[in-house]
């Protein structure tokens, strides 16, 4: 628990690497009052709900690590595929189904699927920001900058290339 919770705050990120310098909408969590829930639910679904292709990149140090184990000829091509708005492009409904299905697959105790989806459509749907002494709901997608938004991108695009 929080001893002192607050709204998450709504704050931008300038995309100075993109031409036109957009800015990116980051949330910050840390003060949250379900700050640390989400980050035990982190836990629970890298666990629970193994995902055979995790191709995040974290940072680019770990990237130069991963391509120097590969062996260079001249024909290699080197692909880098990005999703446009990734987080408040995914639909908000699907990870709860999708947690809901990937439990039965391997065979977890109802008990734990039940908990699960409650922390899934609690976390999911408290999706709330403060900006200019305004608190405000995100209607569409994830936030980016709660702990959950990557694990349940991953699950859903998983999901979908898998289907």
């Amino acid at each position: 628990m929080n001893l002192n919770p607050e709204s998450p705050t709504l704050r931008g990120l300038i995309k100075v690497h993109k031409d036109t310098t957009p800015i990116q909408p980051l949330v910050n969590y840390k003060n949250v009052p379900s700050y640390k829930l989400t980050k035990m639910f982190t836990g629970i679904l890298k666990s629970h709900i193994p995902l055979p292709n995790v191709h995040n990149v974290q940072n680019s140090v770990q990237i130069m690590k991963d391509l120097s184990h590969i062996p260079f000829f001249s024909e290699l091509k080197l692909a880098s595929l990005d999703i446009s708005n990734m987080y408040t492009s995914i639909p908000t409904e699907d990870p709860t189904n999708i947690i809901d299905t990937l439990c039965k697959i391997h065979n977890l105790e109802d008990t734990l699927t039940r908990e699960n989806l409650t922390m899934a459509r609690l976390i999911i749907t408290h999706n709330y920001f403060s900006f200019l002494d305004k608190t405000n709901l995100q209607k569409n997608g994830l936030a980016m900058g709660a702990p959950t938004s990557s694990i349940l991108s991953e699950i859903y695009l998983q999901y979908l290339e898998n289907t």
